[in-house]
């Protein structure tokens, strides 16, 4: 919430969060879709793999909560 209320104060907007899963695919796991935030947020996973970072996906939350459905993810730059 301090991350949102400072965007706005910027005239910005939060439009996604993060995690990684250690040792573990790039892809919302039940524990991910039983605790997610937000519908409509880009929920981006990384995989870590001997402490470097492997794979990233993103992923939106279903507005029934129910699952994840994939999302394009553009890096650019």
């Amino acid at each position: 919430f301090r991350a949102d209320k400072a965007a706005r104060a910027k005239r910005l907007d939060v439009i996604g969060c993060y995690h990684s899963h250690p040792n573990a695919p790039a892809r919302p796991s039940q524990y991910d879709v039983d605790h997610a935030a937000w519908s409509g947020f880009s929920h981006i996973i990384v995989s870590i793999r001997d402490k470097a970072a492997v794979d990233m996906t993103s992923w939106q939350l279903k507005e029934d909560r129910s699952a994840f459905d994939p999302e394009e993810l553009r890096i650019e730059g």
